[in-house]
């Protein structure tokens, strides 16, 4: 295995021990890891000399004997800003070292490629300055719609339009602190095993559904990333031979049948009534439309169709739904189920296998911060995650 991602795995996993479980030993964190003893110290006081980790004594649970030392993340240790990039907005989130939200921020954006660098920095100032927070900005994590290279380049961005864009060369020169760039599905993932529904799970496939449909494969104890960085494209997965046809420009993906775009525009085929957002449509399915339920119900037996081939070819302990998909859960989770039961197979497909996740909680709103904070504690220093 490659040292330079073994390192970066054993320095993530330990700050991640340490932020979820304040106070723990390094004897709790061995006994908890399985890490080698050098490999646990050797990391801890490098994060100690970097000030991101504190000691400090930690009483034994009968309140005899010599206090032991806890680890805890340094309250002063810095800043982390998390930017979620979507085709009309911008999404800002600023924490803490320890994933505590101080301040978000929501500005429009126009999708122009031109200038993004400085769309995209422009809001950086603005939410740090809501945190009231005189502390240093230790890393800045960019989530983004598409397909983002081991080198930093986003190759693809279909809801855009772009190609080819430096956006990690383009964004580290706006910047004064470190830049972090990654696909928003598999910061999303992250997102979710840091923050959300998979703290602790080493194996699961999280998928979600906005502008654009994205996900991540987490597997053993990693965001999987393929040959060139770019796998875990979720959204094209083909569901339907000679289907819709996709922003990608290839036709029956599942993200066109699942994108608040897709969905609007079926909806509007079929009916007299355009809803304008996919908060609308969630409107129009509580007041009992039958168009809009008609459709969400066939987005969730598409679904479905695809979550059935993850399960029998990945066999995943679970597959979490966030996203639009989450706020969506009453009018798909009947269908999906439907089709899971038809096409999963039945070895593999369990009742606890899928499950929406909750809304605000982890995901793409965090995926940002999930990129940051695993480039902040990147003892390799890699600056495309995950």
């Amino acid at each position: 295995m490659d040292r330079s991602f073994l390192r970066r795995f054993h320095a993530n996993s330990i700050f991640h021990r340490i932020r979820i479980q304040p106070d723990i030993s390094q004897r709790e964190i061995i006994e908890r890891t399985h890490f080698d003893k050098s490999t646990v110290s050797s990391i801890v006081n490098e994060f100690i000399e970097r000030g991101l980790v504190e000691r400090r004594a930690k009483a034994s649970a009968s309140g005899r004997g010599r206090p032991t030392e806890g680890l805890v993340i340094s309250p002063a240790s810095g800043l982390l800003v998390g930017v979620e990039v979507e085709a009309s907005k911008l999404i800002y989130v600023a924490c803490g070292l320890d994933g505590t939200v101080l301040a978000e921020q929501v500005l429009p954006f126009d999708g122009r490629l031109d200038d993004v660098e400085i769309a995209i920095t422009t809001g950086i100032d603005s939410v740090v300055s809501l945190t009231g927070s005189g502390a240093k900005v230790l890393g800045i994590g960019v989530s983004l719609p598409g397909l983002v290279a081991n080198d930093g380049k986003l190759v693809h961005v279909p809801v855009l339009g772009w190609r080819d864009v430096d956006i990690l060369g383009r964004l580290s020169q706006r910047c004064t602190a470190p830049v972090y760039v990654g696909n928003d599905g598999k910061a999303a993932a992250m997102a979710e095993h840091m923050f959300g529904a998979c703290v602790d799970m080493d194996n699961f496939i999280y998928l979600f559904s906005g502008s654009g449909v994205g996900g991540g494969l987490f597997l053993d104890g990693t965001v999987y990333k393929g040959a060139g960085g770019l796998a875990g494209e979720l959204g094209h997965v083909k569901i339907v031979p000679q289907g819709r046809f996709c922003s990608c420009g290839a036709s029956g993906c599942l993200a066109a049948y699942l994108t608040e775009s897709a969905l609007i525009e079926e909806i509007s085929r079929l009916g007299s009534v355009r809803p304008t957002s996919f908060a609308q449509i969630i409107e129009l399915a509580e007041a009992g439309e039958p168009i809009v339920l008609n459709v969400l119900e066939h987005a969730g037996e598409v679904l479905g169709s695809a979550i059935s081939s993850l399960i029998n070819i990945f066999n995943p302990p679970l597959v979490l739904l966030g996203g639009d998909l989450s706020a969506a859960k009453p009018y798909l989770s009947g269908s999906v189920d439907k089709a899971l039961r038809r096409l999963a197979h039945p070895a593999m497909y369990g009742e606890n296998i899928v499950k929406f996740a909750e809304p605000g909680i982890g995901g793409p709103r965090l995926g940002g911060i999930a990129l940051a904070l695993n480039g902040v504690t990147d003892i390799a220093g890699s600056h495309v995650l995950p």
